[in-house]
């Protein structure tokens, strides 16, 4: 099980954390559904042990894990393809809209990363959605969280967009969604090329809390990197330009976890940094995190 929950406070906050770590502000557990895996239940992670390599070092050999994670298929497949769609229509007015909403947008998302993924040689199937208000949602999680991705479902509190969309400015509101969206599908994508799973695991191997979230915050900035990417490959359709584009730079570079103690997603900077790479590439290879320097992703 692994987590991957987004956490907004204001327009600058984001919390993911992982399962054991129930006591934390937005943890939610996570049980990716994998063609490839049969149960949902994980058992305990071993202890790690000291390694010469110093405390970021994971226990060998995680061979598998690691490859999954930086020499993955999905960093080859090129240039994203435009999945042509434009931006929903429908206004976040009710939860009926916000809905109508969401829904557009993941059948766009879909369309665009469904033969990415069957390109890199993985299985693609697409995810589930439910969008609720408050604490309605019935789910394995413990949805205190703005957008939540867990056990193959996108969950995505639609009072958090109504009140932006009415209390805040609307464009901006927009922005917002979009990119909600896209940051959720990101691990999506990247429970279907397995390395949501792997880089879990890593980081259970990992010696120390400070490498632990250094290797959260590799995982949630790709996600971020990857929600720029679908953008930036259908920034002529959607379109993505003018106001619109300058409320979500605006957005991906004014939300970090640097207000939260867990240090779990990435500084603003960080954050603004791999979510337009992602966006001026339009390709997943810009968004390979777990090779960069550790500066990159604090």
């Amino acid at each position: 099980m692994v987590c991957a929950a987004l956490v907004v406070v204001g327009a600058s906050g984001a919390v993911a954390v992982r399962q054991g770590d129930q006591n934390r502000p937005g943890s939610v557990a996570v049980r990716v559904p994998a063609p490839a895996i049969t149960s949902t239940t994980t058992s305990p992670k071993p202890t790690p042990t000291p390694s010469p390599s110093g405390p970021t070092a994971t226990v060998a050999p995680m061979a598998q894990e690691n490859r999954l994670v930086v020499q993955n298929r999905l960093y080859k497949v090129g240039r994203l393809p435009a999945s042509r769609c434009k931006e929903p229509t429908v206004r976040p007015t009710s939860l009926a809209k916000v809905r109508a909403y969401y829904t557009q947008a993941l059948g766009c998302l879909n369309k665009a990363w469904a033969p990415a993924i069957r390109k890199a040689g993985y299985q693609f199937w697409a995810p589930q959605l439910q969008v609720y208000g408050g604490k309605s949602s019935t789910s394995p999680c413990a949805l205190i969280s703005t957008a939540v991705y867990c056990n193959g479902v996108i969950y995505m509190d639609g009072n958090y967009d109504i009140k932006n969309y009415r209390d805040s400015d609307p464009m901006w509101a927009r922005a917002t969604m979009a990119f909600l969206i896209a940051h959720e599908y990101g691990h999506h994508v990247q429970a279907m090329t397995g390395i949501l799973v792997a880089s879990d695991t890593r980081e259970g191997y990992m010696n120390g809390s400070a490498a632990q979230l250094t290797e959260s915050r590799r995982r949630e900035l790709q996600a971020s990197c990857l929600s720029g990417v679908y953008l930036g490959a259908d920034k002529q359709f959607f379109p993505a330009r003018g106001s619109f584009l300058d409320r979500w730079k605006w957005t991906v570079r004014n939300r970090g976890d640097q207000w939260n103690p867990t240090r779990t997603h990435g500084n603003k900077t960080n954050h603004g940094r791999w979510s337009l790479r992602g966006f001026e590439a339009a390709n997943p290879s810009a968004c390979n995190t777990f090779t960069a320097k550790p500066a990159t992703v604090s």
